[in-house]
């Protein structure tokens, strides 16, 4: 992930500069089909008060109750990798435990969103860290996101089960880009950012080959 490109993009005017971060996660589900790369995504309700109209990756805050979530030692390898990968974001800790203790949290409310907003069970494994998004200072909500990808197999089938969306669909990110910049959808900068970069990997493979240590990217 580049943060100079994301931090050359502009910026809104500080209107709400004293509100506090809330930790939230966000799922990037991809397939391929036709040798290009697919994208889950929602199309917002309007009437939501956060990224009203917007199109945007299934996702949501952290409640309380996904830090007291317990895996299981079967899933402890994945989790302490995930530790790995969120090491200098705000879930790190030079303490190991406290560390897979957040990751757990993190990649709970992860598959939790999932479920709700698509029906879908993921399992652990398929999950990899990817970017931590950090909104800009000024805006009336704040978060502190953490993105994952995950390649569901083809034989799982999402739908749209949230509220929160009129919509949500597989879609190309050559054509979510394009739309977007022909001003027939609405999305946000960090989601534009994220598509701009997966598509760099073209695939699935080259995409799974990344196993990064994640670098915060802050909006200012």
């Amino acid at each position: 992930m580049d943060a100079n490109k994301f931090n050359a993009m502009p910026r809104p005017e500080l209107t709400h500069p004293y509100v506090q971060l809330r930790q939230a996660a966000s799922v990037i589900m991809l397939r391929e089909a036709a040798n290009t790369l697919e994208v889950y995504v929602q199309h917002r309700a309007t009437t939501m008060d956060f990224a009203a109209g917007a199109v945007v990756f299934p996702g949501g805050r952290t409640d309380p109750e996904d830090a007291e979530y317990d895996f299981g030692e079967a899933v402890r390898p994945i989790l302490s990798n995930h530790a790995k990968g969120w090491q200098k974001t705000s879930l790190g800790s030079t303490n190991s435990q406290e560390a897979v203790t957040n990751a757990s949290m993190m990649l709970r409310t992860g598959l939790r969103e999932v479920e709700e907003e698509t029906g879908l069970g993921l399992e652990p494994q398929i999950l990899r860290p990817w970017a931590n998004l950090i909104t800009p200072v000024g805006l009336p909500k704040r978060f502190d996101t953490f993105f994952y990808i995950a390649t569901p197999d083809d034989d799982l089938v999402p739908e749209n089960i949230t509220t929160e969306a009129t919509s949500a669909e597989w879609l190309t990110i050559e054509s979510i880009l394009r739309d977007a910049d022909a001003k027939r959808i609405a999305l946000m900068s960090p989601t534009r950012f994220l598509l701009s970069g997966i598509l760099e990997y073209g695939s699935i493979e080259g995409l799974l080959q990344h196993d990064p240590v994640v670098e915060p990217i802050r909006g200012l």
